[in-house]
């Protein structure tokens, strides 16, 4: 999809929130995984049988974290919308996926009306697996002017219900208002470059404030818990300032795993 003009003002060093997001940045306080100050409440790596947040890291950096709370010195609390000034572009790629999840971006902040779809229920594309990846990654565009925040919609794959949650905890009412998506820091991608491809065309991409987001696609509500493993739906995003109108590119990478797709519902 594509619309007309690009007036993204988006850093990493910009990154705000009306509020931390919570309650889960109140958990990062007392990690249930390994009791670390500002830990990631993640009970149990690889407790659904597909890639975790640390996964998600080392096949973006090359790294060899073995646990989630290595990575908890990347962890960015202020991520409930992005803003920032002049025009930038946006490469959103997806380390995990799922044929039931929909994500986009809205921008009716507080409310959450106005969405855009940018990667629809799609899997098995983007990263093989052995784990190498598709070189040049897919690219798809669209444009978005503003401060604006990240939606998920889903439908359970067991009794076909639709959630949406959103990078504003606030609005996710369904879920008695818990944080449904972590953002991380990846500095070190900074500088680098992918190979991207567009209705035909190849081109590449330097990164410049790259942040990796990741989904919990399950309710907190209605005798239902979330496993807060947020690796549901994975997304490398990158903010780079542009002097002239540039595409919004999103890419969508589903890791073609067996059992992938698998969620666990949790009684409470």
């Amino acid at each position: 999809m594509m619309f007309k003009s690009l007036f993204i003002g988006v850093a990493l060093t910009t990154l705000s929130s009306v509020a931390l997001a919570a309650p889960f940045t109140s958990n990062v306080n007392n990690d249930v995984y390994s009791g670390i100050v500002n830990g990631i409440p993640t009970a149990n790596d690889h407790n659904d049988g597909v890639p975790d947040l640390y996964d998600g890291v080392n096949a973006v950096l090359g790294t060899s974290y073995t646990s989630n709370h290595e990575i908890d010195d990347r962890f960015v609390s202020s991520d409930e919308f992005f803003f920032g000034q002049g025009s930038h572009s946006v490469v959103l790629i997806g380390l995990t996926a799922a044929n039931h999840n929909t994500l986009g971006f809205y921008t009716d902040l507080g409310t959450g009306l106005n969405q855009t779809d940018v990667l629809g229920p799609k899997s098995g594309f983007g990263i093989q697996g052995d784990g190498s990846f598709v070189d040049p990654f897919e690219a798809s565009t669209a444009n978005v002017s503003g401060p604006f925040g990240w939606y998920l919609n889903t439908i359970d794959h067991i009794t076909g219900d639709a959630s949406t949650y959103y990078s504003e905890a606030s609005l996710n009412t369904n879920s008695n208002g818990f944080d449904h998506m972590m953002t991380f820091s990846l500095d070190e991608l900074n500088g680098q470059t992918l190979w991207l491809t567009e209705n035909g065309s190849t081109f590449q991409y330097t990164f410049e404030n790259a942040l990796l987001i990741g989904w919990e696609d399950l309710p907190f509500a209605n005798g239902q818990l979330g496993d807060d493993d947020y690796d549901d739906m994975m997304y490398l995003i990158d903010f780079r300032t542009v002097t002239v109108d540039e595409p919004f590119a999103l890419l969508g990478l589903g890791l073609a795993l067996i059992g992938f797709a698998a969620r666990r519902r949790k009684q409470a």
